[in-house]
């Protein structure tokens, strides 16, 4: 290869990145991208995608990461190209924009300044002194501050405000960048789980997605209790909510004892945020009266249906089965009984207590009193270390869009010189925004320029 072709070829390749088709591109293969995640679900095994939609489709996954797709080495390439794309484009332009905001044209040609689209142009009596005197103040106190220039005997005045808000559009571009930077953050950073707690129970690990396991929590999460409201003669939950207390090293943390969590009232401890998501019946609690045989004050046995009961003599007590209505004689549960001797029996409990059932050589009789349920609650546990990082970015957004749309850059000359023994004075404006309403305020300025000065005549 020529050595006086590597130029041309580094300014080819620099045109292409700074290059708006690329910008447009790359956005709708990001936006592509984006549909097809949602469409297919994320995170099943891909054994899953193999038995749903065969076995090349399979290999296609696997091959482009399509059940982690937003892990993928493709959209993350997707989003380097845009961002050095972005970066090339403010680069290339920023310059210039620059020059216009910090070292601005203070003496330009007498053509350019009646070729601009508001100009005006009147003759005053005084001196070119007297004149730009009057109309520093003047335009001092009713657009921005004066800077003056003379050369051969021409004064040039001039004044701008609001150049600030030209760097609305590259404030913007960074807020972008940032918002990415922390995207990729909390992509490669965080995770995303699911745990389940039953009422009072705790747990210390969390579960992710299929493909990844178990990972622990470096504390435990305790449910306290679990309530449902329900609407008005219907089934339908209203609200859901939890009572969570966080331990560490088995002790309750002061400020974290029964913390209530609500869908969208989250619970947030060490960079984790646990999320009100579901819930369920972990369990029933049966409440039987059981009265001795031989002889005695009935007592009451309370024993969830996922554990045993145990009696003063040592019988063990175990759910074996529950029915609403047992051939129209109401709710009955089924248990089985296993002494102490290592002999086994059985018994029904009624709710009617005319109702009792069982070995005759059993020696209590149960009643059942109540069956109440006992919830577990489901929550989504993330932890995103590049929300204050997207955070940021939003904030920048917001700023550098209001800068870029709600303001302009609005700049004022004045060019005084001796004609003819007048001051002859040029003035034009520029904005490189809302035209319409600058020409407005241009036109009255222009008067009221004119007439301040000729106040001043004798």
């Amino acid at each position: 290869m020529n050595p006086g072709s590597f130029p041309q070829l580094h300014a080819t390749l620099w045109n292409r990145l700074c290059s708006l088709k690329l910008t447009l591109v790359t956005l709708f293969l990001l936006a592509g991208g984006s549909v097809l995640g949602t469409i297919l679900p994320q995170g099943l095994p891909l054994s899953d995608y193999q038995q749903r939609l065969g076995p090349v489709a399979a290999r296609i996954i696997q091959v482009l990461q399509l059940h982690d797709m937003y892990h993928s080495w493709w959209f993350m390439g997707l989003l380097g190209l845009f961002a050095v794309n972005l970066v090339a484009c403010s680069v290339h332009r920023l310059p210039g924009v620059w020059r216009q905001v910090a070292v601005p044209d203070l003496t330009p040609p007498t053509s350019r300044l009646q070729s601009r689209a508001q100009s005006c142009t009147w003759q005053e009596s005084q001196s070119p002194e007297q004149v730009a005197q009057r109309l520093a103040a003047m335009v001092g106190s009713r657009f921005a501050r004066v800077r003056r220039n003379e050369k051969d005997g021409t004064i040039w005045l001039f004044a701008h405000k609001q150049a600030w808000s030209r760097l609305g559009a590259y404030v913007t571009h960074l807020a972008i960048l940032v918002i990415l930077l922390g995207g990729v953050i909390g992509g490669f950073g965080g995770f995303q789980g699911y745990v389940t707690i039953a009422e009072g129970q705790s747990v210390d690990h969390l579960s992710l997605s299929a493909t990844q396991g178990v990972k622990p929590l470096g504390f435990s999460v305790r449910c306290d209790q679990f309530t449902v409201d329900y609407y008005d003669n219907s089934d339908r939950p209203r609200e859901f909510r939890s009572l969570l207390t966080i331990l560490e090293d088995g002790r309750e943390v002061p400020g974290q004892v029964r913390v209530p969590v609500r869908v969208n009232h989250p619970l947030q401890y060490r960079g984790l945020t646990f999320y009100q998501s579901g819930y369920g019946v972990d369990a029933y609690l049966f409440r039987f009266s059981v009265t001795p045989k031989t002889g005695g004050e009935p007592f009451e046995l309370v024993m969830p249906s996922d554990k045993s009961g145990s009696l003063p003599d040592g019988t063990s007590v175990v759910i074996a089965g529950y029915v609403p209505d047992f051939d129209g004689q109401g709710p009955a549960a089924g248990l089985q009984l296993f002494y102490p001797d290592g002999e086994h029996g059985r018994a029904m409990a009624f709710h009617d207590p005319e109702l009792i059932s069982g070995d005759r050589s059993a020696p209590y009789a149960f009643r059942l009193l109540s069956i109440d349920q006992r919830f577990y609650t489901g929550l989504q546990v993330s932890r995103d270390p590049g929300v204050p990082i997207v955070w940021i970015g939003c904030l920048l957004l917001v700023v550098g869009t209001l800068a870029a749309f709600y303001f302009s850059h609005q700049r004022l000359w004045l060019q005084l010189h001796s004609e003819g023994g007048a001051t002859r004075v040029i003035c034009a404006g520029h904005a490189h925004r809302h035209q319409e309403a600058f020409a407005r305020r241009f036109e009255n300025l222009c008067v009221d320029l004119q007439q301040s000065v000729s106040k001043e005549q004798p």
